[in-house]
């Protein structure tokens, strides 16, 4: 079991490395016109795209708008839904490394769920879903990342620390047993991401929650810019992400990193704020250590975060992914 993980290891880095080898090959001109700050190397970029009508979220319109298509397809999946091998698919015929997000939840009942406590989990009570994922996913035999209980310090869902009675052991328990029913299912294409939410109110059940290097193929961070309003605040891609990455470096010395969710809001100055928010933001994980890409998410929710909610914002993406390309 411990060579299936190594196999799975190794699997997700080359295909990470290989996601930006395929970024530098579709370079276009001219290369953005942003902050002149010279990658330290190139970031990457993916996209969630929901359900809806939208025309922003056709994976055609989204790969026109940002001139280049996306390396990852962010995907969500409740626990006793089917899996969903047709996302799955066309992700793969897009050339795209699928993100699947499995939640442990009843979509739409709110975060007390006690029945999905993490205890329960530890405890073998959703094994039969879970061999039940594995086994499916297991057969499908292409990659996939899987990421199971994310944002697990922020009081987001009935996994988090401190909802439902949980506690960041039981978080660690949890994680190892929903990752060992997919290495009994020798589930061996399937890399499990480990995604706490970058908030620093979270920062110490973060840590505490880390299940250690040997459980995690890739590690995540997702965080928003969500502007003024609703006590919040304008912050930078440097305020959002930089205390949270050093945070992850620090418990894991290892493994590539991703940022699986990420937007902003629009500023005071329409088009404009968010138009060098976006800018800042490839800059800024271009330099950070062992950050490998981004995933935009592309929906109208709690903001417009889309990132063609303005003309200005739209041109800024496009010029960010092309100087990445291009770097």
């Amino acid at each position: 079991m411990i060579a299936t993980r190594r196999y799975a290891r190794r699997l997700v880095t080359g295909l990470l490395a290989a996601s930006l080898w395929l970024g530098v090959g579709c370079a276009s001109q001219p290369a953005a016109q942003s902050s002149g700050v010279v990658p330290a190397h190139p970031v990457s970029w993916g996209v969630f795209l929901p359900d809806d009508s939208s025309g922003s979220s056709a994976l055609s319109v989204v790969t026109q708008m940002a001139g280049a298509p996306p390396r990852y397809l962010l995907q969500f999946a409740a626990i006793d839904d089917p899996v969903p091998f047709a996302k799955l698919g066309a992700a793969q015929a897009a050339g795209a490394l699928p993100i699947l997000t499995l939640e442990m939840w009843q979509p739409g009942a709110g975060v007390e769920q006690p029945a999905y406590a993490l205890r329960r989990v530890t405890a073998g009570d959703f094994d039969a879903q879970l061999d039940r994922w594995a086994r499916e996913l297991a057969g499908w035999g292409q990659p996939v990342i899987l990421r199971v209980n994310h944002e697990m310090n922020a009081p987001h869902y009935p996994w988090s620390v401190g909802v439902n009675g949980n506690t960041a052991k039981d978080s660690v328990a949890a994680w190892k047993h929903i990752r060992e029913r997919f290495v009994i299912a020798k589930a061996d294409r399937v890399s499990f991401m480990w995604c706490p939410d970058a908030t620093s109110e979270g920062a110490d059940d973060m840590v505490a929650a880390f299940p250690g290097v040997d459980s995690v193929e890739v590690l995540g961070l997702d965080g928003y810019n969500w502007g003024d309003g609703d006590g919040k605040s304008w912050r930078s891609p440097g305020d959002v992400f930089g205390q949270a990455l050093d945070r992850l470096r620090g418990v894991d010395g290892e493994h590539d990193i991703l940022i699986a969710e990420t937007a902003s809001a629009e500023g005071p100055v329409s088009g404009t704020d968010k138009a060098d928010w976006i800018y800042g933001l490839f800059d800024f994980l271009a330099t950070q250590e062992r950050v490998r890409g981004l995933v935009w998410f592309q929906a109208v929710k709690e903001r417009d975060w889309r990132f063609n909610s303005s003309p200005q914002a739209q041109e800024a993406f496009k010029q960010a992914v092309a100087k990445q390309s291009s770097g």
